[in-house]
């Protein structure tokens, strides 16, 4: 008779190291007889269930096959053998870039098994000890996680799940920090094509919850095949169809009514940021799905369409109550055609065009629009073919678009921000912008298996290439921007403005061009199996950066930057219980094309600061009375300042003009990178009665940011060179129009003056000593040690969860600047000026002490499950941020950036730290049996927060609200956790 699948424990084989991939799995097993000896000559089908192909495999003289580079779902798995009786399993998963590695047995015709007692147990999944790779990180099936656990229906939630991420800075949206990295360091795919914003690298394209199958969230340790990152690489696949019709349809809705209130932020006359009235959030969006066949057995269709209905409302402490609206439609889906069992194409095209509606209505009843355009479309064709057994080969064709424009009905109004930094006038985002940003990928990997070079192998290679293009025009709303400052007690400005005087800060900003990137990368990859118990991963990748400027030259350039990617994993004990891992790795990041556009563009940016005698047109006097009364007005007023003469200071941030290449770009420049070691330790429980088949692990991660690339103003140690240099002031220029370059901090910079700037050094390249530069070597350093723990869901529970103990220090956050909200990647102030450094070192934002972590579900009967998620986390430190008093010319005492406050040293996270961070989650959910109709229905109630913790999750930082006037916010509780909420859902699928 035949051998079924038996729910008993299950035998792992000695795993073959495969190679990692962006959009597929591999299979691979050996099979064994009773008496635990391989099978050799067996015929192994492999058969994608839903679909009819299928592939047909030779065990080798170890029992062995593999079924590599095959689409992630559910398999059926059938062997048979001569004198063997044929055995069959219908239900083996394959996960994305992993490794579905078993060991199956079976029995001899005429063997032992003559009735139900004698059947031979085999080929049972439990929690496998993973020996293929070194990745750290989790793999999630994104729907059938969703239909135990509450998560939020969105990727940031994903990628929380695992182990070492944090929530990042809410001034940068819903974006997560992995492993200490900023939120600007991670990668994301989507079938093999980056949707990453490559502007500044904060997100991409928004792709919605039910459009994608599985999720690979690499937290680090991932080999030479992905690149681009220094935080993590975010893989996703979307769903697919097959040979039967499915579909579905669901609605969600997170009512405002079903919402608490968190507590005001502030406390005080005109505070009103905690009203529940205008505190509000409305979110429902519906889903629509269908799959099936177009050609049975050959083409496959899925069509996806998501509606979607958000508003959050908000008021600010000027009494403007602002609504936010999004309802732009997700459409998308894809096409798998299959010539035969070995060759297939995909195709995947999807459209997150949206556009966010921020409606102002002012405390005088005026009103009006605010349009934030985002997203675009995204076009892939992909196709693997496998010619032998030990060659495949795929290649990726893509295009990517994101709108990258603000406009709304306030442009042409001057923009003014009042004492306390509120919006008051002009478009609420102040800088508007028509842009978009385009890319052109294209790939090609090839697998390819060799057997007797001491051990097996398999190496992957394989190459490829971004074209990205980026258009920017920006200026200030109505081409100006005003800020209204209070003097303290002492003055400001080092005694330029009286004390207690009302001054205005005049911004203005224009910039428009169009930029080229190009991203290039070849890579080898050897996972080689030196025995049963010791496999290697051996990889190198290349990558080159170039940018252009606005002239269509390269202004920045890197060569091809090695990253050796080194690994191993060895079966400590030889039982296939108990895994020991370890990794080195390089990781670069490109430059952002924030950095042509801002760095290399025909940039005009100025400051002048004035003292003033009046508020528009002399109806207000210059006094914070008078601009409270000019700002309540009704009708509106433009509260527009009245100059007292000409500015008391004056600063070109930007000339206006595109410099000469050569003297942006220090010539000893290297592209940022980081080193990560990974040491590790895997273990499946056995012999301990109800904590079978459990897995827990242990990892200690150690990550050293090197070279980065960040801008610094020379201007501040110019006239320092000079007379280093000999060179007289009546001969000293400006290496370019606004005296800003591009070094890697720490190192001299060597750079070719503008000729037009410093004539006397015309043509010439000099070198300006790091010493004289007087600022320090870029650094941050992340340390964790991880604690992992799994039983999976078997039908009746499931309980998953870590425990990770980190530090991350450092005197650069990475990317963007969290400190003050600036998304400016490569060009954040950290490095501006020598005086801003000071004190730079601390705990950096993403420093999280202890998180823990714990989610799980069981099932209280066949058709009603419970789950929960669960994290507790440690606080955020802060330091204290104010304007530079030293008067040494060191810095700007005009901005508020440095680590002083009060004319003292406040280093970096030393001054006082948070608060706790700790949630619970709940869900409900039940499945109601339809009778006569395919299918089923789900009632679903989600309850985030369910105990309503009010954690405050940031403070304000700066100690000073302008020069030499103290905030009397400072460590003031800026934001809280989001209060109890409830989601509904209602869905349909067959």
């Amino acid at each position: 008779m035949a051998l079924v699948a038996a729910p008993a424990v299950t035998l792992l084989t000695p795993s073959a190291a495969f190679a990692q991939d962006f959009t597929t799995g591999t299979l691979a097993g050996t099979v064994t007889n009773t008496a635990g000896q391989p099978v050799s000559g067996a015929a192994v089908t492999v058969t994608q269930n839903g679909r009819a192909q299928s592939r047909t495999f030779t065990t080798d003289a170890q029992g062995r096959f593999r079924a590599s580079q095959i689409p992630v779902g559910g398999y059926t798995v059938s062997i048979s053998g001569s004198g063997y009786e044929t055995y069959t399993d219908a239900n083996v998963p394959v996960t994305l870039g992993g490794t579905a590695d078993y060991q199956f047995t079976i029995g001899s015709v005429g063997g032992s098994a003559n009735n139900l007692e004698d059947v031979v147990v085999v080929g049972t999944r439990t929690a496998a000890v993973d020996f293929d790779r070194t990745t750290t990180g989790i793999t999630v099936d994104v729907q059938e996680t969703f239909d135990r656990i509450p998560t939020q229906r969105n990727l940031a939630a994903i990628q929380l799940l695992a182990p070492s991420t944090s929530q990042g800075d809410a001034a940068f949206g819903n974006q997560i920090s992995i492993a200490g990295s900023s939120v600007a360091e991670n990668v994301y795919y989507v079938n093999g094509f980056n949707i990453t914003n490559f502007r500044n690298f904060v997100g991409g394209n928004t792709v919605p919850f039910e459009f994608y199958q599985q999720v690979d969230v690499k937290t680090g340790g991932y080999q030479a095949e992905f690149g681009r990152s220094t935080g993590g690489a975010v893989i996703a696949v979307t769903r697919s169809g097959s040979d039967e019709f499915h579909g579905g349809l669901n609605y969600y809705t997170e009512p405002s009514s079903l919402e608490d209130s968190s507590p005001d932020t502030y406390v005080g006359p005109g505070s009103n940021l905690g009203l529940d009235s205008q505190n509000t959030s409305d979110r429902s969006e519906s889903n629509v799905w269908l799959s099936g066949p177009i050609w049975r057995d050959h083409i496959y269709f899925f069509g996806f369409y998501n509606w979607r209905d958000f508003e959050n409302g908000s008021v600010d402490t000027s009494g403007t109550v602002q609504t936010a609206t999004q309802d732009d439609p997700f459409y998308g889906g894809k096409l798998d055609f299959y010539l035969n069992p070995d060759h297939r194409l995909e195709l995947t095209y999807f459209s997150d065009d949206q556009t966010q509606v921020i409606n102002q209505r002012f405390s005088n009843g005026d009103n009006a629009n605010t349009f934030n355009f985002v997203g675009g479309e995204t076009k892939i064709a992909k196709y693997t073919g496998t010619f032998t057994d030990w060659f495949t080969l795929s290649a990726l064709y893509g295009e990517g678009s994101f709108n990258q424009t603000v406009s709304g009905d306030l442009d042409s109004e001057i923009s003014i921000v009042d004492t306390a930094l509120n919006t008051v006038r002009g478009n609420p985002a102040l800088l508007i912008s028509t842009g978009e940003d385009t890319r052109k990928m294209y790939r090609v990997d090839a697998d390819i298996y060799v057997n007797g070079l001491w051990g097996d192998h398999h190496f992957r290679v394989g190459y490829d290439r971004e074209d990205l293009a980026s258009s920017a025009i920006s200026t200030y709303s109505g081409g100006r921007y005003y800020r209204y400052y209070q003097a303290g007690a002492g003055g400001a400005l080092g005694g330029l403005i009286a004390p207690n005087a009302l001054y205005v800060r005049d911004r203005n900003y224009q910039s428009g061009g169009s930029y080229k990137t190009e991203q290039t990368a070849f890579y080898i990859q050897d996972a080689w199996d030196v025995s049963d118990r010791l496999s290697l991963q051996l990889g190198l990748r290349a990558e080159k950066f170039s940018n252009m400027n606005a002239a269509g030259e390269v202004f920045v350039e890197t060569d091809y930057d090695l990253s050796p990617r080194l690994g191993f994993t060895y079966d400590l004990f030889g039982d296939r219980s108990t895994s020991l891992k370890g990794f080195y790795g390089r990781y670069y990041i490109p430059i952002a094309a924030n950095t042509n556009i801002r760095m290399a563009g025909n940039e005009l940016f100025t400051q002048d600061f004035y003292r003033i005698s009046s508020i528009s047109g002399g109806s207000y006097a210059a006094t914070q009375a008078g601009l409270t009364a000019c700002l309540n007005a009704s009708p509106r007023n433009n509260c527009l300042p009245v100059f007292n003469g000409a500015p008391v200071l004056s600063q070109v941030l930007s000339s206006g003009v595109v410099p000469q290449s050569q003297s942006l770009v220090s010539q000893n420049l290297e592209a940022q990178y980081q080193d990560e070691f990974i040491l590790g330790i895997e273990h499946e429980i056995s012999g301990f009665g109800m904590f079978d088949g459990w897995t827990v692990g242990a990892n200690y991660v150690f990550r050293d940011l090197k070279a980065v690339m960040e801008d610094f103003d020379t201007n501040y140690i110019i006239h320092n060179y000079c007379t280093y240099a000999g060179i007289s002031a009546a001969n000293c220029g400006q290496i370019n129009g606004s005296g800003y370059v591009l070094i890697n901090p720490g190192q001299d910079l060597i750079i070719t003056p503008d000729s037009s700037t410093f004539p006397f050094l015309a043509g010439q390249t000099i070198t300006i000593p790091a010493a004289i530069l007087d600022i320090p070597e870029a650094k941050r350093t992340y340390k964790a040690l991880e604690f992992t723990f799994e039983r999976p869901w078997d039908g009746r529970w499931s309980l998953q969860g870590s425990a990770v103990f980190a530090e991350s220090k450092g005197n650069i956050e990475g990317g963007v600047k969290s400190d003050n909200g600036q998304s400016d990647t490569g060009l954040t102030q950290d490095f501006d000026e020598p005086g801003w450094t000071d004190g730079s070192y601390g705990f950096l934002p993403n420093h999280r002490g202890q998180t823990y972590k714990v989610f799980g579900s069981y099932a209280v009967t066949e058709d009603i499950t419970v789950g929960m998620n669960a994290i507790l986390q440690s606080p955020r430190k802060y330091g204290c941020i104010g304007s530079y008093p030293l008067g040494d010319g060191r810095a700007s005492p005009t901005t508020i950036t440095a680590w002083y406050c009060n004319g003292v040293l406040t280093p970096r996270g030393s001054q006082f730290e948070g608060e706790w961070f700790k949630t619970i989650d709940a869900s409900v959910s039940w499945n109601i049996p339809l009778s006569g109709i395919p299918g089923r229905v789900q009632l679903r109630a989600d309850v985030f927060n369910i105990l309503d913790f009010e954690g405050a999750t940031d403070f304000v930082e700066s100690g000073d609200r302008a020069p030499g006037t103290h905030n009397p916010d400072y460590q003031r509780i800026s934001a809280y956790q989001t209060p109890r909420y409830v989601r509904l859902g209602l869905s349909y699928q067959f």
